[in-house]
């Protein structure tokens, strides 16, 4: 089942996505990675086709790098979504995607620091605190409404996302594998996250 989940803690944001590909009832392989490190600063959660999201999010991630090359500096989280956006918006006319995908980021310039957004398949964008995309949002969305909070610690946001997993795995018939990424002004980490079991 499909899951990307993100939310800000204190000092940046947490991303989960599940490991698994899958085509209709068949588990094609468990060892996927759907957040993409798009520079050193911001990552790229994705869900969808997988074609799609492969081709998608290695174009926006060549462009991003080609505007940071010719301009000298890298282009903000706010920048970023928005480019994201357009094109998803441009794409549905001609060659619509069939992609989801949430955009996490930290600039030391923006107010705050760490941002979070949104995006769907039509091209809509929503600046949130977090956000869940796949099956998994009829289920967590209420849980995070009860239990984040921004200023978390990055030790209370594992254990929240513990507590998701933990919930994922009561709601769905089959479980799989999870990766935890973090980012923050010191850039991103990958956090060991073993799913409870």
């Amino acid at each position: 089942m499909e899951t990307l989940l993100a939310f800000k803690v204190k000092g940046g944001v947490l991303c989960l996505a599940d490991s698994s590909v899958n085509h209709s009832i068949v588990k094609m392989k468990d060892d996927e990675d759907k957040i993409l490190e798009i520079d050193g600063h911001k990552l790229l959660l994705s869900a969808g086709e997988a074609g799609d999201r492969v081709q998608f999010t290695e174009y926006i991630s060549k462009n991003i790098k080609l505007y940071s090359l010719r301009n000298g500096y890298p282009m903000s989280t706010p920048a970023a979504a928005n480019f994201i956006r357009n094109e998803l918006a441009t794409s549905i006319r001609s060659h619509p995607y069939s992609i989801n995908l949430i955009l996490a980021g930290y600039d030391k310039e923006v107010e705050g620091g760490a941002s979070l957004y949104y995006m769907d398949y039509l091209g809509s964008l929503q600046k949130l605190n977090f956000g869940c995309h796949g099956y998994a949002s009829y289920f967590l969305l209420g849980l995070l409404d009860r239990h984040h909070k921004c200023d978390l610690s990055l030790e209370e946001g594992i254990n929240l996302m513990n507590l998701c997993t933990t919930e994922l795995k009561t709601r769905f018939l089959v479980s799989g594998k999870y990766t935890l990424k973090f980012v923050s002004a010191e850039g991103i980490k990958i956090l060991p996250f073993n799913a409870p079991q």
